[in-house]
């Protein structure tokens, strides 16, 4: 059957982004030898047989450009890097789930630096990556390519066009090296996100450089129909069974409204080749890192790309496998059943994750979204005297169930230190919500608890933890609905 008449949902890719800038205790480390959070074969097998067990068919992780680089592959790390996946794809492949590693277009090594297809040594060194790297990964499966963020070029007149037809020759290179392998092109952002629209100084040369990466999210209607048509004029030209990352809407939020609305995009694209989405937003959004639940968004989200052409699957995204189970297992059901109760769902997670007594918890984690993030457009009426009363419900509840989990999911971590993690963020945000928060210790225990391996490295080039810890924190320093009495009970 050809792809573009799989039926919605056929390809659910759990995608886990354990990029340098989104290390945390909760995400591996695949990066650092030596560091914390390291994760052994046996802790990637227990996490394949989780996302299969959640219905999840595909296993998507990101080819950072500190491994997609000379260094990379070159560097024990990278070697060590090259083995696990392969080995995670042995063992994905006796489960039914299927490998695939997304690079972007031309984003190398530790200072994200975008090489550009202009200059032809530059071209040079970003064929020899994908050559090398596609011989290595030979466990792979589907090969995704994308264009920036971080990273696209638009220096010596690189233009959207110009990551199309490059990735149109890479693709090719692909179905060389992997002939079994399949290509997902990905048209994130704007869209084709910072080829010809992103800015730099005069003399810039490639480098990433954080205060001019919001250009790239600049979106101009001209611009987007230039380019998709160009998308639609190459097509063929591309590997038959390509797929098409596209959103409904050319933005960060996936929104179709106005000039950014890409459904009529994505319906042509679709008569031809398959349709994925690959939108971030929808269950974590990035370094937010507590308990999440969207799922009435992103319920929504899935009817509507039912509805639109329809999508033959899509993407869950997470850089939190051991927080954030809930929108995993949700994310999974919503591309198979996206007619579902989202509260009959987090209600059924609970009951099995840690047996019928635990089936409440579903109604209190979606609190933990009342701090504002990308993606999340979940709206909480509830003053602060209610939510810590909430949050210490929620504690006591989690309370109760120690020692007398029954668990019928398969989980990592296991449940009893799942539970655990969850009772430290709900006393974390009772503790937020209350008369007198002592608010920088809080701070600091959260940092030491989720991002202390910060500690032991060396700034990064998109140093975002400490921003989005202080968010927290901040928010509530600033939410002044605080009555004098308290009441804590649920």
């Amino acid at each position: 059957m050809p792809l573009s008449q799989l039926k919605f949902g056929s390809r659910r890719i759990y995608y886990n982004n354990f990029a340098e800038h989104l290390l945390n205790a909760y995400n591996p480390n695949m990066t650092y030898p030596g560091l914390p959070h390291r994760w052994s074969d046996e802790d990637w097998r227990a996490c394949i047989d989780m996302i299969a067990a959640f219905g999840f068919n595909v296993f998507e992780f990101w080819l950072v450009p500190r491994i997609f680089s000379r260094e990379g592959l070159g560097s024990p790390f990278g070697r060590e890097f090259a083995r696990q996946m392969n080995v995670i794809a042995e063992h994905a492949h006796g489960v039914g789930v299927k490998m695939e590693f997304i690079a972007g277009l031309a984003t190398i090594g530790d200072d994200w630096r975008t090489a550009c297809p202009h200059i032809p040594e530059e071209w040079d060194e970003i064929t020899y990556l994908w050559d090398q790297w596609t011989r290595r990964l030979s466990g792979t499966d589907i090969v995704g390519l994308y264009p920036g963020d971080p990273g696209g070029c638009s220096r010596n007149g690189c233009t959207a066009m110009t990551y199309i037809d490059r990735c149109c020759d890479v693709a090719h290179l692909v179905k060389r090296n992997l002939p079994r392998a399949s290509v997902e092109l990905c048209t994130w952002g704007p869209p084709f996100f910072a080829w010809g629209n992103i800015k730099g100084p005069a003399d810039w040369k490639g480098e990433f450089l954080p205060e001019y990466q919001h250009t790239a999210w600049d979106f101009d209607r001209k611009r987007a129909e230039e380019s998709m048509g160009h998308l639609l004029r190459r097509l063929p030209d591309y590997p038959p069974d390509t797929a098409v990352s596209i959103n409904l809407g050319f933005n960060s939020d996936g929104v179709p409204s106005g000039d950014q609305d890409a459904r009529p995009w994505a319906r042509a694209i679709a008569e031809t080749n398959a349709i994925l989405t690959w939108d971030f937003s929808l269950t974590e959004g990035e370094n937010a890192i507590f308990p999440h639940c969207r799922f009435e968004r992103l319920f929504a989200q899935r009817r509507l790309e039912r509805e639109a052409a329809p999508y033959s699957g899509g993407i869950c995204f997470t850089m939190t496998p051991r927080l954030n189970q809930l929108s995993l297992y949700g994310s999974a059901l919503s591309f198979q059943v996206p007619d579902a109760d989202p509260a009959a769902v987090a209600h059924d997670f609970f009951s099995r994750a840690f047996g019928p007594g635990g089936a409440e918890a579903g109604r209190f984690i979606p609190l933990f979204e009342i701090v504002p993030d990308w993606g999340n457009h979940v709206t909480l009426d509830i003053g602060r005297e209610a939510f810590h009363g909430k949050m210490t419900g929620l504690v006591d509840l989690l309370e109760s169930l120690r020692g007398r989990l029954s668990p019928s999911l398969p989980l990592i971590p296991s449940p009893d230190v799942y539970l655990a993690e969850l009772l430290f963020f709900a006393r974390f945000f009772a503790e937020l919500s209350g008369r007198s928060p002592e608010y920088d210790a809080l701070r600091a225990a959260y940092w030491k608890r989720v991002y202390a391996i910060y500690d032991l490295l060396p700034r990064h080039v998109d140093p975002r933890p400490h921003a989005a810890t202080d968010n927290i924190v901040r928010f509530f320093r600033e939410w002044k609905d605080a009555p004098i009495e308290w009441n804590h009970g649920p």
